[in-house]
Protein backbone atom coordinates (compact mmCIF):
# COMPACT_ATOMS: atom_id res chain seq x y z
CA UNK A 1 0.00 0.00 0.00
CA UNK A 2 2.82 2.16 0.64
CA UNK A 3 4.37 1.98 -2.94
CA UNK A 4 0.71 2.55 -4.44
CA UNK A 5 -0.33 6.02 -5.16
CA UNK A 6 -3.93 5.20 -6.75
CA UNK A 7 -6.57 5.38 -4.70
CA UNK A 8 -8.54 2.50 -6.53
CA UNK A 9 -5.18 0.09 -6.45
CA UNK A 10 -5.26 0.90 -2.75
CA UNK A 11 -8.71 -0.25 -2.25
CA UNK A 12 -8.36 -3.16 -4.00
CA UNK A 13 -5.64 -4.17 -1.72
CA UNK A 14 -7.26 -3.86 1.21
CA UNK A 15 -10.34 -5.46 0.20
CA UNK A 16 -8.08 -8.69 -0.86
CA UNK A 17 -6.97 -8.21 2.33
CA UNK A 18 -10.18 -8.04 4.54
CA UNK A 19 -12.61 -10.41 1.89
CA UNK A 20 -11.59 -13.76 4.12
CA UNK A 21 -11.13 -12.06 7.69
CA UNK A 22 -13.81 -13.00 10.01
CA UNK A 23 -14.31 -12.22 14.07
CA UNK A 24 -11.82 -11.08 15.57
CA UNK A 25 -8.80 -11.07 13.21
CA UNK A 26 -11.90 -8.88 11.49
CA UNK A 27 -11.99 -6.43 13.51
CA UNK A 28 -8.47 -6.09 14.27
CA UNK A 29 -7.13 -5.48 10.60
CA UNK A 30 -9.16 -2.92 9.89
CA UNK A 31 -8.26 -0.92 13.50
CA UNK A 32 -4.79 -1.88 12.65
CA UNK A 33 -5.21 -0.49 8.66
CA UNK A 34 -6.28 2.75 10.20
CA UNK A 35 -3.74 2.85 12.79
CA UNK A 36 -5.80 2.55 15.73
CA UNK A 37 -5.71 -0.03 18.86
CA UNK A 38 -8.84 -1.77 20.03
CA UNK A 39 -7.35 -1.01 23.58
CA UNK A 40 -6.80 2.58 22.90
CA UNK A 41 -3.54 4.16 23.95
CA UNK A 42 -1.23 1.96 26.36
CA UNK A 43 1.12 4.74 27.29
CA UNK A 44 4.18 3.33 25.42
CA UNK A 45 6.62 6.25 24.23
CA UNK A 46 9.38 6.68 21.79
CA UNK A 47 12.21 5.35 23.81
CA UNK A 48 10.71 2.50 24.96
CA UNK A 49 10.09 1.49 21.71
CA UNK A 50 13.37 2.06 20.00
CA UNK A 51 14.96 0.23 22.92
CA UNK A 52 12.84 -2.98 22.43
CA UNK A 53 13.06 -2.48 18.30
CA UNK A 54 16.96 -1.98 18.72
CA UNK A 55 17.61 -4.42 21.50
CA UNK A 56 16.22 -7.68 18.68
CA UNK A 57 17.57 -9.36 16.62
CA UNK A 58 18.21 -8.47 13.48
CA UNK A 59 15.58 -10.99 11.87
CA UNK A 60 12.41 -12.74 13.02
CA UNK A 61 12.75 -15.50 15.70
CA UNK A 62 10.43 -17.83 16.56
CA UNK A 63 6.69 -18.25 15.49
CA UNK A 64 5.13 -15.72 13.32
CA UNK A 65 3.09 -13.25 14.69
CA UNK A 66 -0.56 -13.04 14.80
CA UNK A 67 -3.37 -10.48 14.93
CA UNK A 68 -4.70 -12.61 17.95
CA UNK A 69 -1.16 -12.25 19.45
CA UNK A 70 -0.94 -9.38 18.92
CA UNK A 71 -3.94 -8.23 20.55
CA UNK A 72 -3.40 -10.37 23.51
CA UNK A 73 -0.06 -8.94 24.12
CA UNK A 74 -1.34 -5.23 23.42
CA UNK A 75 -3.98 -5.86 26.32
CA UNK A 76 -1.40 -6.89 28.65
CA UNK A 77 1.27 -4.24 27.95
CA UNK A 78 -1.78 -1.76 28.55
CA UNK A 79 -2.25 -3.83 31.97
CA UNK A 80 1.20 -3.29 33.60
CA UNK A 81 1.35 -1.24 36.14
CA UNK A 82 3.03 -0.49 39.46
CA UNK A 83 7.01 -1.10 40.61
CA UNK A 84 9.15 -2.43 37.90
CA UNK A 85 6.47 -2.13 35.19
CA UNK A 86 8.84 -0.05 32.92
CA UNK A 87 10.63 -3.09 33.03
CA UNK A 88 8.64 -5.32 32.51
CA UNK A 89 6.68 -3.67 29.94
CA UNK A 90 10.54 -3.27 27.86
CA UNK A 91 11.25 -7.15 28.48
CA UNK A 92 7.71 -7.79 27.07
CA UNK A 93 7.67 -5.33 23.94
CA UNK A 94 11.26 -6.61 23.18
CA UNK A 95 9.93 -10.29 22.72
CA UNK A 96 7.47 -9.52 20.28
CA UNK A 97 9.53 -7.05 17.95
CA UNK A 98 11.89 -10.47 18.57
CA UNK A 99 9.39 -12.56 16.57
CA UNK A 100 8.57 -9.60 13.85
CA UNK A 101 10.64 -8.96 10.61
CA UNK A 102 12.50 -5.71 10.04
CA UNK A 103 9.21 -4.41 8.02
CA UNK A 104 7.04 -5.84 10.76
CA UNK A 105 8.78 -3.64 13.33
CA UNK A 106 8.06 -0.93 11.31
CA UNK A 107 4.30 -1.05 11.41
CA UNK A 108 4.30 -1.65 14.95
CA UNK A 109 5.94 1.47 15.76
CA UNK A 110 3.75 2.87 13.94
CA UNK A 111 0.71 1.31 15.14
CA UNK A 112 1.74 1.76 18.92
CA UNK A 113 2.47 5.68 18.01
CA UNK A 114 -0.50 6.09 16.21
CA UNK A 115 1.25 7.15 13.37
CA UNK A 116 0.63 4.55 10.66
CA UNK A 117 0.90 6.04 6.96
CA UNK A 118 0.12 3.56 4.08
CA UNK A 119 -2.33 6.01 2.42
CA UNK A 120 -5.15 4.43 3.76
CA UNK A 121 -7.46 6.72 6.06
CA UNK A 122 -10.72 5.56 7.00
CA UNK A 123 -12.46 6.65 4.11
CA UNK A 124 -10.53 4.66 1.89
CA UNK A 125 -10.68 1.34 4.35
CA UNK A 126 -14.79 1.92 4.40
CA UNK A 127 -14.86 1.88 0.49
CA UNK A 128 -12.44 -1.24 0.69
CA UNK A 129 -15.10 -3.32 3.29
CA UNK A 130 -17.63 -2.29 1.05
CA UNK A 131 -15.79 -4.02 -1.71
CA UNK A 132 -14.96 -7.29 0.16
CA UNK A 133 -18.52 -7.63 1.72
CA UNK A 134 -20.24 -7.11 -1.84
CA UNK A 135 -22.22 -4.48 -0.25
CA UNK A 136 -23.66 -0.95 -1.83
CA UNK A 137 -21.13 1.60 -1.07
CA UNK A 138 -23.77 4.21 0.13
CA UNK A 139 -24.84 1.59 3.25
CA UNK A 140 -21.88 1.02 4.10
CA UNK A 141 -20.79 4.97 4.66
CA UNK A 142 -23.85 5.30 6.41
CA UNK A 143 -23.21 1.89 8.83
CA UNK A 144 -19.65 3.57 9.41
CA UNK A 145 -21.78 6.70 10.81
CA UNK A 146 -23.02 4.70 13.71
CA UNK A 147 -20.51 1.99 14.46
CA UNK A 148 -18.29 2.24 17.44
CA UNK A 149 -14.79 1.50 14.98
CA UNK A 150 -14.26 0.41 11.51
CA UNK A 151 -13.09 -2.89 13.73
CA UNK A 152 -16.61 -3.59 14.81
CA UNK A 153 -18.10 -2.80 11.44
CA UNK A 154 -15.95 -4.49 9.78
CA UNK A 155 -16.24 -8.08 11.56
CA UNK A 156 -20.11 -7.19 11.51
CA UNK A 157 -20.44 -7.02 7.77
CA UNK A 158 -17.78 -9.73 6.40
CA UNK A 159 -19.95 -12.54 8.73
CA UNK A 160 -23.18 -11.30 8.69
CA UNK A 161 -23.16 -9.16 4.91
CA UNK A 162 -26.27 -7.07 4.45
CA UNK A 163 -28.10 -8.62 7.40
CA UNK A 164 -25.16 -6.93 9.20
CA UNK A 165 -26.06 -3.67 8.35
CA UNK A 166 -29.16 -3.44 10.51
CA UNK A 167 -27.06 -3.25 13.83
CA UNK A 168 -25.35 0.05 13.15
CA UNK A 169 -28.46 3.02 13.27
CA UNK A 170 -28.56 6.22 15.18
CA UNK A 171 -28.14 5.59 19.46
CA UNK A 172 -29.29 8.08 21.18
CA UNK A 173 -26.36 8.61 23.73
CA UNK A 174 -23.54 7.54 21.45
CA UNK A 175 -21.79 10.16 19.25
CA UNK A 176 -21.95 10.45 15.52
CA UNK A 177 -19.07 12.03 13.13
CA UNK A 178 -20.31 15.79 12.65
CA UNK A 179 -21.09 17.20 9.44
CA UNK A 180 -18.26 19.57 7.90
CA UNK A 181 -18.13 22.38 5.94
CA UNK A 182 -15.80 23.52 2.61
CA UNK A 183 -13.84 27.10 2.80
CA UNK A 184 -15.40 29.66 0.35
CA UNK A 185 -16.55 33.13 -0.17
CA UNK A 186 -19.89 34.60 -0.84
CA UNK A 187 -20.17 34.75 -4.51
CA UNK A 188 -19.21 31.02 -4.56
CA UNK A 189 -21.88 30.36 -2.00
CA UNK A 190 -24.77 31.59 -3.86
CA UNK A 191 -23.88 30.42 -6.96
CA UNK A 192 -23.89 26.87 -6.01
CA UNK A 193 -26.58 27.06 -3.44
CA UNK A 194 -28.81 29.75 -5.09
CA UNK A 195 -30.77 30.62 -2.07
CA UNK A 196 -28.60 29.09 0.98
CA UNK A 197 -29.55 29.47 4.81
CA UNK A 198 -26.55 31.83 6.24
CA UNK A 199 -25.65 31.49 9.51
CA UNK A 200 -23.65 33.24 12.40
CA UNK A 201 -19.97 31.22 12.10
CA UNK A 202 -19.48 31.37 15.83
CA UNK A 203 -15.73 30.57 17.36
CA UNK A 204 -17.12 28.35 19.81
CA UNK A 205 -16.58 24.78 20.91
CA UNK A 206 -18.68 22.65 18.31
CA UNK A 207 -20.66 20.31 20.46
CA UNK A 208 -23.32 17.37 20.20
CA UNK A 209 -25.89 17.17 22.74
CA UNK A 210 -27.58 13.88 23.20
CA UNK A 211 -30.78 13.65 25.60
CA UNK A 212 -32.34 10.27 26.69
CA UNK A 213 -34.59 10.71 29.35
CA UNK A 214 -32.56 12.22 32.14
CA UNK A 215 -29.19 11.02 30.68
CA UNK A 216 -28.12 13.50 29.01
CA UNK A 217 -24.00 13.56 26.49
CA UNK A 218 -22.24 16.52 25.34
CA UNK A 219 -19.34 15.45 23.13
CA UNK A 220 -16.55 17.23 21.58
CA UNK A 221 -16.31 17.41 17.57
CA UNK A 222 -13.34 14.92 18.13
CA UNK A 223 -16.54 12.70 19.60
CA UNK A 224 -14.92 13.17 23.37
CA UNK A 225 -17.97 12.81 26.38
CA UNK A 226 -17.16 16.16 27.87
CA UNK A 227 -20.67 15.91 29.65
CA UNK A 228 -18.93 16.72 33.28
CA UNK A 229 -17.05 19.41 32.72
CA UNK A 230 -20.44 20.97 31.10
CA UNK A 231 -23.09 21.11 33.69
CA UNK A 232 -24.48 23.99 32.33
CA UNK A 233 -25.28 22.86 28.78
CA UNK A 234 -26.66 19.33 30.79
CA UNK A 235 -28.98 21.58 33.14
CA UNK A 236 -30.51 23.21 29.57
CA UNK A 237 -30.91 20.07 28.23
CA UNK A 238 -33.00 18.19 30.76
CA UNK A 239 -35.03 21.64 31.06
CA UNK A 240 -36.30 20.75 27.77
CA UNK A 241 -39.68 19.35 27.05
CA UNK A 242 -38.64 16.43 24.64
CA UNK A 243 -37.72 13.27 26.10
CA UNK A 244 -35.51 12.11 23.44
CA UNK A 245 -32.43 14.65 21.78
CA UNK A 246 -29.93 14.77 19.04
CA UNK A 247 -28.45 18.48 18.53
CA UNK A 248 -25.53 19.86 16.53
CA UNK A 249 -24.45 23.43 17.38
CA UNK A 250 -21.73 25.46 19.31
CA UNK A 251 -20.99 26.48 23.14
CA UNK A 252 -19.03 29.74 23.44
CA UNK A 253 -18.40 31.83 26.76
CA UNK A 254 -19.67 35.25 26.09
CA UNK A 255 -18.44 38.81 27.60
CA UNK A 256 -20.79 40.84 30.16
CA UNK A 257 -21.90 42.81 26.68
CA UNK A 258 -22.84 39.22 25.01
CA UNK A 259 -19.45 39.65 22.38
CA UNK A 260 -18.03 36.27 22.05
CA UNK A 261 -15.13 35.79 24.48
CA UNK A 262 -11.88 34.60 21.70
CA UNK A 263 -11.71 30.92 20.78
CA UNK A 264 -9.03 29.93 23.42
CA UNK A 265 -10.88 31.18 26.20
CA UNK A 266 -13.92 29.28 25.66
CA UNK A 267 -11.46 25.84 25.07
CA UNK A 268 -10.73 26.59 29.04
CA UNK A 269 -13.56 25.27 29.96
CA UNK A 270 -13.07 22.18 27.86
CA UNK A 271 -9.75 21.16 29.04
CA UNK A 272 -10.87 21.73 33.21
CA UNK A 273 -11.93 18.55 34.64
CA UNK A 274 -11.59 19.60 38.03
CA UNK A 275 -13.14 22.03 40.05
CA UNK A 276 -15.69 22.16 37.54
CA UNK A 277 -18.30 24.30 39.56
CA UNK A 278 -15.38 27.18 40.47
CA UNK A 279 -14.83 27.46 36.39
CA UNK A 280 -18.51 27.55 35.33
CA UNK A 281 -18.70 30.54 37.75
CA UNK A 282 -15.69 32.22 36.41
CA UNK A 283 -16.42 31.49 32.39
CA UNK A 284 -20.19 30.55 31.83
CA UNK A 285 -20.77 28.72 28.75
CA UNK A 286 -23.77 29.50 26.36
CA UNK A 287 -25.04 26.87 23.80
CA UNK A 288 -26.29 27.66 20.41
CA UNK A 289 -27.69 25.02 18.22
CA UNK A 290 -27.95 25.06 14.62
CA UNK A 291 -29.15 21.40 13.58
CA UNK A 292 -32.05 19.00 14.96
CA UNK A 293 -30.68 15.58 14.20
CA UNK A 294 -33.10 13.53 16.62
CA UNK A 295 -35.91 14.21 18.67
CA UNK A 296 -39.15 12.67 20.14
CA UNK A 297 -41.26 14.54 18.42
CA UNK A 298 -40.16 14.18 15.01
CA UNK A 299 -38.00 10.73 15.45
CA UNK A 300 -34.75 10.16 13.27
CA UNK A 301 -34.54 13.54 10.99
CA UNK A 302 -30.20 12.46 9.52
CA UNK A 303 -31.65 11.98 6.00
CA UNK A 304 -34.51 14.59 6.33
CA UNK A 305 -33.55 18.12 3.98
CA UNK A 306 -31.79 20.98 6.11
CA UNK A 307 -34.93 22.84 6.00
CA UNK A 308 -36.65 20.49 7.85
CA UNK A 309 -34.55 19.50 10.79
CA UNK A 310 -34.27 23.72 11.28
CA UNK A 311 -38.18 23.68 11.32
CA UNK A 312 -37.89 21.14 14.41
CA UNK A 313 -34.95 22.58 15.76
CA UNK A 314 -37.49 25.59 16.06
CA UNK A 315 -40.13 24.23 17.76
CA UNK A 316 -38.08 22.55 20.71
CA UNK A 317 -35.08 25.51 21.26
CA UNK A 318 -35.91 28.83 22.48
CA UNK A 319 -35.10 31.51 20.13
CA UNK A 320 -31.90 32.58 22.12
CA UNK A 321 -30.21 29.25 21.89
CA UNK A 322 -30.74 29.04 17.70
CA UNK A 323 -27.65 30.51 15.87
CA UNK A 324 -28.85 34.18 13.78
CA UNK A 325 -29.67 32.48 10.20
CA UNK A 326 -30.81 34.19 7.39
CA UNK A 327 -31.91 32.48 4.26
CA UNK A 328 -31.69 34.75 1.09
CA UNK A 329 -30.20 34.66 -2.32
CA UNK A 330 -29.73 38.20 -3.08
CA UNK A 331 -25.93 39.35 -2.85
CA UNK A 332 -26.99 42.70 -0.91
CA UNK A 333 -28.82 41.04 1.76
CA UNK A 334 -25.94 38.44 2.32
CA UNK A 335 -23.39 40.84 2.42
CA UNK A 336 -25.42 42.72 5.11
CA UNK A 337 -25.54 39.26 6.91
CA UNK A 338 -22.29 38.86 6.46
CA UNK A 339 -20.88 42.44 7.92
CA UNK A 340 -23.40 41.54 11.08
CA UNK A 341 -21.74 38.80 11.62
CA UNK A 342 -17.98 39.96 11.98
CA UNK A 343 -19.46 43.35 13.47
CA UNK A 344 -21.16 40.83 16.63
CA UNK A 345 -17.90 39.50 16.79
CA UNK A 346 -18.23 36.48 14.67
CA UNK A 347 -15.77 34.65 12.57
CA UNK A 348 -17.87 35.00 9.64
CA UNK A 349 -21.04 33.19 7.95
CA UNK A 350 -21.93 29.24 7.38
CA UNK A 351 -23.77 29.02 3.64
CA UNK A 352 -26.21 25.78 3.76
CA UNK A 353 -28.24 24.20 1.32
CA UNK A 354 -31.61 23.74 2.52
CA UNK A 355 -32.37 21.12 0.49
CA UNK A 356 -29.37 18.67 1.78
CA UNK A 357 -29.22 15.74 4.23
CA UNK A 358 -27.03 15.55 7.45
CA UNK A 359 -23.76 14.32 5.66
CA UNK A 360 -22.17 12.82 9.38
CA UNK A 361 -18.32 13.01 8.79
CA UNK A 362 -18.50 14.17 5.30
CA UNK A 363 -16.91 17.49 3.96
CA UNK A 364 -18.55 18.97 0.88
CA UNK A 365 -20.08 22.02 -0.77
CA UNK A 366 -23.29 21.85 0.79
CA UNK A 367 -22.20 23.38 4.04
CA UNK A 368 -19.79 26.27 3.30
CA UNK A 369 -17.53 28.40 5.24
CA UNK A 370 -17.21 32.21 4.59
CA UNK A 371 -14.98 34.43 6.66
CA UNK A 372 -13.55 37.67 5.97
CA UNK A 373 -9.69 36.51 5.27
CA UNK A 374 -8.91 33.56 4.23
CA UNK A 375 -8.04 30.71 6.09
CA UNK A 376 -6.71 27.22 5.95
CA UNK A 377 -6.13 24.70 8.80
CA UNK A 378 -2.64 22.89 7.73
CA UNK A 379 -0.21 20.85 9.22
CA UNK A 380 3.14 21.67 10.81
CA UNK A 381 5.61 19.51 9.21
CA UNK A 382 8.92 21.33 10.62
CA UNK A 383 10.60 24.44 11.95
CA UNK A 384 13.20 26.61 11.87
CA UNK A 385 14.59 27.74 15.01
CA UNK A 386 14.48 31.65 15.61
CA UNK A 387 17.59 34.22 15.45
CA UNK A 388 18.29 37.76 16.97
CA UNK A 389 15.56 38.58 18.95
CA UNK A 390 13.68 35.01 18.67
CA UNK A 391 17.14 33.39 19.55
CA UNK A 392 16.43 30.30 20.95
CA UNK A 393 12.45 29.58 20.31
CA UNK A 394 11.10 27.72 17.41
CA UNK A 395 9.88 30.00 14.81
CA UNK A 396 9.45 29.43 11.34
CA UNK A 397 6.91 26.93 10.40
CA UNK A 398 6.85 24.74 7.47
CA UNK A 399 3.05 24.28 6.84
CA UNK A 400 1.59 21.24 4.61
CA UNK A 401 -2.22 20.64 3.39
CA UNK A 402 -3.66 16.95 3.44
CA UNK A 403 -3.03 14.42 0.64
CA UNK A 404 -6.16 11.97 0.40
CA UNK A 405 -4.61 10.22 -2.30
CA UNK A 406 -1.64 9.08 -0.66
CA UNK A 407 -1.82 9.78 3.26
CA UNK A 408 1.03 12.22 3.34
CA UNK A 409 1.28 15.79 3.20
CA UNK A 410 2.15 18.61 0.24
CA UNK A 411 4.11 21.40 1.81
CA UNK A 412 2.66 25.11 0.80
CA UNK A 413 5.67 27.22 2.55
CA UNK A 414 6.74 28.59 5.59
CA UNK A 415 5.65 31.65 7.98
CA UNK A 416 6.83 33.52 11.29
CA UNK A 417 4.55 35.95 10.96
CA UNK A 418 1.68 36.51 13.52
CA UNK A 419 3.02 34.89 16.24
CA UNK A 420 3.09 36.17 19.77
CA UNK A 421 5.65 35.87 22.36
CA UNK A 422 3.37 33.46 24.07
CA UNK A 423 2.97 31.43 21.01
CA UNK A 424 6.94 31.19 20.46
CA UNK A 425 7.63 29.79 23.70
CA UNK A 426 4.18 27.37 23.40
CA UNK A 427 4.92 25.66 19.91
CA UNK A 428 8.81 25.39 21.10
CA UNK A 429 7.60 23.09 24.10
CA UNK A 430 4.95 21.27 21.89
CA UNK A 431 6.97 20.70 18.90
CA UNK A 432 9.91 19.65 20.75
CA UNK A 433 8.13 16.95 21.73
CA UNK A 434 6.97 16.02 18.37
CA UNK A 435 10.27 15.93 17.14
CA UNK A 436 11.40 12.86 14.81
CA UNK A 437 15.19 14.20 13.23
CA UNK A 438 17.19 17.41 12.85
CA UNK A 439 18.61 18.69 9.97
CA UNK A 440 21.11 21.86 10.72
CA UNK A 441 18.77 24.35 11.96
CA UNK A 442 15.22 21.91 10.59
CA UNK A 443 13.47 20.56 13.72
CA UNK A 444 11.44 17.71 11.51
CA UNK A 445 7.95 16.91 13.57
CA UNK A 446 5.61 14.42 13.32
CA UNK A 447 2.31 15.67 11.06
CA UNK A 448 0.11 15.91 14.01
CA UNK A 449 -0.75 19.60 14.86
CA UNK A 450 -2.88 21.84 13.53
CA UNK A 451 -2.86 25.44 12.65
CA UNK A 452 -4.81 27.97 11.12
CA UNK A 453 -3.33 30.00 8.50
CA UNK A 454 -4.24 33.63 7.33
CA UNK A 455 -3.02 34.45 3.80
CA UNK A 456 -4.24 37.08 1.18
CA UNK A 457 -3.97 34.26 -2.08
CA UNK A 458 -2.56 31.19 -3.25
CA UNK A 459 -0.17 31.70 -6.06
CA UNK A 460 1.89 28.99 -8.68
CA UNK A 461 5.30 28.57 -6.90
CA UNK A 462 7.77 26.01 -8.48
CA UNK A 463 9.69 25.51 -5.39
CA UNK A 464 7.14 23.14 -3.37
CA UNK A 465 6.29 19.86 -4.54
CA UNK A 466 2.18 21.15 -5.35
CA UNK A 467 2.98 23.89 -7.12
CA UNK A 468 1.69 26.08 -5.12
CA UNK A 469 2.13 28.29 -2.07
CA UNK A 470 0.52 30.90 0.37
CA UNK A 471 1.16 34.09 -0.32
CA UNK A 472 1.74 36.67 2.72
CA UNK A 473 0.49 33.49 5.06
CA UNK A 474 0.59 34.54 8.97
CA UNK A 475 -0.57 32.62 11.84
CA UNK A 476 -3.84 33.00 13.50
CA UNK A 477 -4.04 30.40 15.80
CA UNK A 478 -3.24 26.60 16.94
CA UNK A 479 -6.38 24.32 16.46
CA UNK A 480 -5.93 22.03 19.16
CA UNK A 481 -9.59 20.72 18.65
CA UNK A 482 -8.65 19.20 15.35
CA UNK A 483 -6.51 16.43 14.35
CA UNK A 484 -4.43 15.99 11.51
CA UNK A 485 -7.02 14.15 9.10
CA UNK A 486 -9.08 17.65 9.63
CA UNK A 487 -7.17 19.51 8.18
CA UNK A 488 -6.96 21.16 4.34
CA UNK A 489 -6.99 18.98 1.78
CA UNK A 490 -3.98 20.15 -1.36
CA UNK A 491 -7.64 19.49 -3.62
CA UNK A 492 -9.15 22.49 -1.28
CA UNK A 493 -6.22 24.76 -2.04
CA UNK A 494 -5.80 24.17 -5.72
CA UNK A 495 -9.98 25.24 -5.73
CA UNK A 496 -8.72 28.93 -4.05
CA UNK A 497 -5.89 29.03 -6.39
CA UNK A 498 -8.35 27.86 -9.17
CA UNK A 499 -11.41 30.36 -7.92
CA UNK A 500 -8.81 32.85 -7.92
CA UNK A 501 -7.61 33.11 -11.77
CA UNK A 502 -10.92 32.71 -13.06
Amino acid sequence: MRATPRKTEKTALIADLLRPERGADAELAALYLTGTLRQGRIGLGWSALEHASEASAPEAMGEPLSLGDLDAKFADLGAMSGPGSAARRREALRAVFSRASPSERRFLVELLMGEVRQGALDGIVVEALAKAAALPLGRVREAAMFADNLGVLSSALLEEGESGLARFSLRLLSPIAPMLASPADMSEALERLGRPLLEYKLDGARIQLHKNGEDVRIFTRQLQDVTARVPELVEWARARGESELLLDGEAIALRPDGRPQPFQVTMRRFGRSKAVESARGELPLTPFFFDCLHSTSSGTLLSAPLEDRRQALAHLAPPEALVPSLVTGDAAEAETFFRGALAAGHEGVMAKSLEAPYAAGQRGFHWLKLKEAQTLDLIVLAVEWGSGRRQGWLSNLHLGARDPATGGFVMLGKTFKGLTDAMLRWQTEKLLALEERREGHVVHVRPELVVEIAFSDVQESPRYPGGLALRFARVKRYREDKRAQDADTIAAVRAIFDHGRA
